[in-house]
């Protein structure tokens, strides 16, 4: 009887000590979650930023002050909308290590849920740019085809090629601030995201076992995500968002198998690992955010490059009650810090804002434009139309027609060479016939300019070319016609009515503009008055009850690899009856 009572107290001993050590690892890990759900900038939540202001103003993110916004940046802070993670990335990999799309394969490892692949998230993001993509995760985000899978995947890359693996479990946050909920499309409530990772931490934090949950070959994902739950789970339950925690340690989780399966081995390229927490927020009101937590590039002999550092930009990231003059140049400069714009050292960043004062990016515009619009009931049912010169550097990915395109669908190119709506009253009549019933229909116009990498306005450089290029060169054309002395001609043997039709509208001017401190500045605003002119006399409203929207500007091309900028000079609606309504000061509006 001793004897079993012994071993009973041994036994007994045995579990308190092992539940003692399961306490204190789950002691280290609370420790450890709590550091990361506060991250480093203590307070962050209730700071707004440069950064902050200028995203909430593109629509991409929630504002300052709101439920969502605490909850992002309190316990993700400095996370950033996925569009902006891909320019960032790419940026630094194009500029200081030669990378580039033709070369470069693209590999990701997140949560198969549907939320993670509705375009606006990063690894869509990134496959849009760097072309096919191999998608490695399994539910969780973890890269579940293992090393066998990676061995596949790397040689598949071409020769002296790149490879870029990115990945990370998700978390949603709902317009209320839950972490760890997310209103899906369809659905009256929110449901949790990610679902399988709640899952295991709340199957863990139920389980009155202490042992390591078993591996059930009909659910290994699951059963993998459980046993990694399973040590600290009790200390999850303890921190201040518990769901919050749960992603950094489903990081830690995904990270620790990405580490396992990768290697430098296929080549003499360089491996770049993207790590972090995608986050998925309220649909479609925001984009998709991605917290970086690695950005690493990795070569066979040689030492790994930590380059976390580039996600930091102290100019536009400071708080903006404590630092007010950065709200001064916040857009400029996040533009810059994102590509779309020019560096304020550039002769480029000069001569744009000299001469074009107030221009923005192309998918700036877009963006604005979009959301000031769904306040008027702007939805699927309204018509687009275009006037835009139809040179080749106006239907590029970053054009605003483009763009405008790809968002509102179908379109009514009215525009020939420089931009003026040659279609006339006919085309108009004809375009405005095909809005729905009480549809409303979108219109945006304008002249081309292009600005040269050395700063210089009326220039491009074109694919394939050695030299510059005139941009507009119908306008410009016009213009040296016109002060050579060189007028339109009626005569039958020629058939150039849209170049003569415009040395008519320069002629009068052309002395003037050569005057100019920078004649091909001033043509090109001379050159939008014509085709605004020209658009207000061939619209009308008798199409409907519905708005008729005009968005007039200068599209101007950029030099590689900027995008193209738009500057706006009319914004504005009509509707029957009704007085217009200016919108250009909201389209410009920046606090």
């Amino acid at each position: 009887g001793a004897g079993i009572g012994a071993s009973l107290m041994i036994a007994h001993s045995r579990r308190k000590q092992k539940k003692g050590e399961k306490k204190n690892r789950t002691k280290l890990a609370v420790v450890e979650s709590e550091d990361k759900v506060r991250g480093a900038q203590p307070g962050r939540e209730l700071a707004e930023t440069a950064q902050d202001r200028v995203f909430h103003w593109l629509g991409k993110a929630p504002q300052a002050g709101s439920p969502c916004f605490t909850s992002l940046q309190k316990y993700f802070p400095n996370a950033l909308p996925a569009k902006a993670t891909h320019l960032r990335t790419k940026a630094v990999l194009e500029e200081e290590f030669g990378f580039t799309p033709e070369n470069t394969l693209l590999g990701s490892s997140f949560c198969p849920d549907e939320i993670n692949h509705h375009g606006r998230d990063l690894p869509t993001v990134m496959r849009n740019y760097y072309g096919k993509i191999f998608p490695m995760g399994g539910i969780g985000g973890a890269p579940y085809v293992g090393e066998t899978g990676f061995a596949a995947f790397s040689s598949h890359v071409a020769d002296n090629g790149d490879i870029i693996v990115v990945f990370g479990p998700h978390v949603g946050i709902s317009e209320a601030g839950e972490v760890g909920k997310y209103l899906r499309e369809g659905q009256t409530s929110d449901s949790t995201a990610c679902g399988a990772v709640i899952g295991a931490y709340n199957a863990c934090v139920c389980s009155d076992s202490e042992a390591t949950p078993e591996m059930d070959e009909a659910d290994m994902q699951m059963s993998e995500i459980k046993q990694e739950f399973a040590p600290h789970a009790e200390g999850i339950s303890t921190t201040e968002n518990p769901m919050a925690s749960c992603a950094y340690q489903a990081f830690e989780f995904v990270k620790d198998r990405m580490l396992k399966i990768v290697n430098t081995k296929f080549g003499s390229g360089r491996l770049v690992l993207i790590g972090g927490i995608q986050i998925n927020l309220p649909y479609p009101e925001f984009v998709d955010h991605f917290l970086p937590l690695m950005f690493e590039v990795r070569q066979e002999g040689q030492a790994p490059i930590d380059l976390m550092d580039r996600f930091t930009n102290l100019s536009i990231q400071q708080d903006l009650r404590r630092s007010p003059w950065a709200a001064a140049g916040a857009q400029r400069e996040v533009f810059a810090w994102l590509t779309w714009s020019p560096p304020a050292t550039s002769p480029v960043y000069q001569t744009l804002h000299r001469y074009f004062p107030g221009a923005l990016p192309g998918q700036a515009v877009h963006g604005r434009v979009q959301r000031i619009l769904e306040g008027y009931g702007f939805d699927g049912m309204t018509l687009l139309g275009t006037s835009f010169c139809p040179d080749e550097i106006n239907n590029e990915s970053d054009s605003l027609s483009v763009l405008m395109q790809e968002f509102w669908g179908e379109v009514f190119p009215m525009g020939g060479i420089s931009g003026t709506p040659f279609s006339g009253k006919t085309g108009f009549a004809a375009f405005s016939s095909h809005v729905a019933d009480d549809g409303n229909i979108l219109v945006a116009f304008g002249p081309h300019v292009g600005i040269s990498a050395g700063g210089e306005v009326g220039k491009c450089l074109r694919e394939g070319q050695a030299k510059e290029s005139t941009a507009c060169g119908a306008v410009v054309g016009a213009y040296n016609a016109c002060l050579c002395g060189t007028p339109s001609t009626d005569s039958t043997d020629s058939y150039d009515m849209q170049m003569d039709f415009c040395k008519r509208q320069i002629a009068p001017h052309a002395e003037a503009i050569s005057k100019t401190e920078n004649p091909m500045a001033s043509l090109a605003h001379q050159s939008y008055q014509m085709v605004e002119e020209t658009m207000f006399s061939v619209v009308n409203n008798d199409f409907g009850s519905g708005y008729l929207c005009l968005l007039g500007g200068i599209q101007i091309n950029m030099p590689n690899p900027m995008e193209d900028h738009f500057y706006p000079c009319t914004f504005e609606l009509r509707k029957a009856g009704e007085p217009t309504i200016d919108l250009l000061p909201k389209l410009k509006e920046y606090q």
